[in-house]
């Protein structure tokens, strides 16, 4: 270890010093009889995470800061030695707590899993109750308390230690090793007024104990929770303590439901814990399952690919061998000055050119959609269906997607599986677009009828558009501006259109990309347009 990273850890175990007095400090209210043991004790929570997180270098920080801190905030009422055996027992079992913690190897500071919290509750509650007898034997053994309050002094030291290990710890931790913590929503600042909202009541309803009340604390905790997962569970937590520390403060004097209260603590950091774990995991899998669908995506983009590909190279062989073999007689014939056979082999040449083109006109027919199955169709309701399909998925991406059809739209005759294609493929290139340049956007859906009675599917979006030299006449099959696209969608959407015996036009405005898919319309009987209600 270099001398300039030793300095920086020294640094870092003075600050932990500090942060242990300040708040050791802050949350000195309601102690027992003037000693270092009050409803909740954050301090060691703050030892377990920094010997987590920095091991056995930090041990004697963690050993002498509760001495310390009791001399600065207590002036070291039992005495200086007594202080100090305290000090060294009750921080050696938070020293081999936060060493526990990191010797368990499935443990992950970042709270991804429920084992994640059970295992931070189960260190805590062992942690808290040994170093809670530890200190009830010293006292004890000094003659500092009696026998008949050795239960009610290890009952609130463990019960204070908990909770402070519980609220702290994670937060701790999560600012060392949670990244990209989330951005505040603006709703953040709604669900910190309804938290403390919750506060006011349960501190200032006079009608009854805080702790009937204590439920009310829940409702805005698992909000934050389910909103920003484990950091919002940690952060929420803090401010709920600190309301604790100064409701209790200014409301309890002996009143006994300040036990009860302590309990009910535990519970909503248990509480708070879990749910936001719970979203953690329900977020990897989300993500897992997205990069799962991917890989698949990108699986049958290449295996679509490599046919496409193999189908060109066998088929387009045979008349570029030809090709190579008629150039090789011309050139030889024109040496040789045989221009007979120089002209026989260079009409060879054109037919074999004519056929390699035969073969590529053949492999375009490879992305169309199939063959085409025109009958009576709903357009308006098979449109609307990608509302439900897409608008739930896109919204989570930060993508408004609008679909506006005329109502009393007619039916008409066409393959409405396709048309539902193809408008599926330009909203899926239009939010690829879109996300990225990294912001959200609209994409906008219209179905209309022209004024020469065509049907005109159109969609627009915000994004930025197709970029110059875009071939925007004729959008050839594996072309594509996007780094994940296929090239395929406007093409497949083209071939669709076409097959209707219709069009498709694309163009950049101001606003965005502008793609128009052009039916002639094949209307159904006026009866059947009646019946359709």
């Amino acid at each position: 270890m270099t001398d300039a990273r030793i300095y920086r850890r020294i640094l870092y175990g003075c600050l932990f010093l500090a942060a242990y007095i300040a708040l050791d400090y802050v949350s000195y209210v309601k102690p027992y009889r003037g000693l270092g043991i009050t409803p909740w004790n954050p301090p060691p929570g703050l030892s377990i995470a920094v010997v987590f997180l920095g091991g056995w270098f930090y041990a004697p920080f963690v050993l002498i800061a509760p001495a310390v801190a009791d001399m600065v905030v207590r002036g070291a009422a039992l005495g200086i030695k007594l202080e100090l055996l305290l000090s060294l027992a009750v921080g050696s079992t938070y020293l081999a707590g936060g060493l526990a913690l990191q010797r368990i190897v499935s443990f992950d500071p970042r709270f991804r899993f429920v084992r994640d919290a059970l295992t931070l509750i189960g260190v805590a509650a062992s942690s808290a109750l040994v170093a809670a007898a530890v200190y009830v034997v010293i006292l004890r053994s000094s003659g500092t308390i009696f026998q008949n309050e050795v239960i009610a002094v290890a009952w609130r030291a463990a019960v204070g230690d908990i909770i402070g290990i519980l609220v702290i710890a994670p937060l701790v931790l999560l600012a060392v090793t949670y990244r990209p913590w989330p951005r505040p929503e603006p709703l953040a600042l709604v669900q910190l007024l309804a938290l403390y909202a919750a506060l006011a009541v349960v501190f200032g309803y006079q009608e009854a104990t805080a702790f009937q009340l204590f439920y009310l604390l829940f409702l805005p905790l698992l909000w934050i929770s389910l909103s920003y997962g484990p950091p919002g569970s940690a952060i929420a937590l803090l401010f709920i303590q600190i309301g604790l520390i100064i409701g209790a403060e200014i409301r309890f004097g002996p009143d006994p439901g300040l036990g009860a209260l302590q309990v009910l603590m535990i519970a909503l950091a248990i509480t708070g814990l879990i749910v936001g774990t719970i979203v953690a995991e329900r977020e990897d899998s989300a993500a897992r399952l997205r990069d799962q669908q991917a890989a698949i995506n990108r699986a049958l983009r290449i295996r679509s690919a490599g046919e496409v590909v193999a189908t060109i190279a066998h088929e387009i062989n045979q008349p570029l061998t030809a090709l190579n073999t008629y150039a090789g007689v011309a050139s030889k014939a024109m040496t040789d000055g045989n221009i007979d056979l120089a002209s026989r082999a260079v009409e060879k040449v054109r037919a074999e050119s004519a056929r390699a083109n035969e073969v590529l006109k053949g492999i375009r027919e490879l992305l169309r959609q199939g063959t085409l199955s025109k009958r009576p169709v709903d357009l308006k309701a098979k449109i609307e269906e990608l509302e439900l399909l897409l608008g739930e998925d896109l919204a989570k991406k930060g993508i408004r997607l609008a679909i506006n059809v005329l109502p009393d739209f007619p039916i008409i005759k066409a393959d409405g599986v396709q048309l539902q294609q193809a408008t599926h493929n330009l909203i899926v290139n239009g939010a690829e677009a879109i996300l990225g340049v990294g912001r959200g956007g609209t994409i906008e859906v219209f179905v209309t009828l022209s004024a020469d009675d065509d049907v005109l599917i159109e969609v627009r979006d915000d994004g930025p558009g197709f970029p110059p030299g875009f071939n925007v006449a004729e959008p050839a099959p594996f072309t594509t501006t996007k780094p994940e696209g296929s090239g395929l969608g406007l093409a497949v959407a083209r071939s669709i259109a076409e097959a209707h015996g219709g069009s498709l036009t694309i163009s950049t405005s101001s606003r965005g990309a502008r793609v128009v898919l052009r039916l002639p319309i094949e209307r159904e009987a006026d009866e059947q347009n009646r019946n359709r209600y």
